[in-house]
């Protein structure tokens, strides 16, 4: 799973190497929000010095520049990604690319305190009736 912290400038890891079939693919990466269905795009560079080994990102979360690796992903929580390698480095389309990873990603806001409403309930008295007495 990756993590991504709203705001800020996230580096995270993933493996693509062995399903690409391009000598020097860019990666378009595909965010889809759990909750609104919403699809979001963008290319992130590859910045892995062993890229046989692994892929390393620098994505950059709250500003939109998707043709240089930063969305503003909007509300926190959970969001399924697919990865799609392609000659283009500007094309956000992933109609007929080759999808070389998917997976789950959580978008975490720590600025966010989610409020609660307590209700207080009054104790309340229990009257038994017994008819024998």
């Amino acid at each position: 799973m990756i993590v991504i912290n709203k705001n800020t400038t996230n580096n995270f890891v993933a493996t693509l190497y062995e399903l690409s079939q391009l000598s020097n693919p860019n990666y378009l990466f595909e965010f889809e929000s759990d909750q609104s269905k919403t699809k979001y795009y963008t290319i992130i560079t590859d910045i892995s010095t062993n890229k046989p080994r692994y892929n390393e990102f620098n994505f950059v979360e709250g500003s939109d520049d998707p043709t240089n690796g930063s969305l503003d992903l909007g509300s926190p929580g959970f969001y399924n990604y697919k990865v799609y390698e392609q000659a283009s480095s500007s094309n956000l389309n992933p109609s007929g690319l080759n999808e070389v990873e998917q997976g789950k990603m959580k978008l975490i806001d720590s600025t966010y305190e989610p409020s609660f409403t307590q209700h207080t309930v009054s104790p309340t008295t229990n009257v038994v009736y017994n008819p024998a007495q």
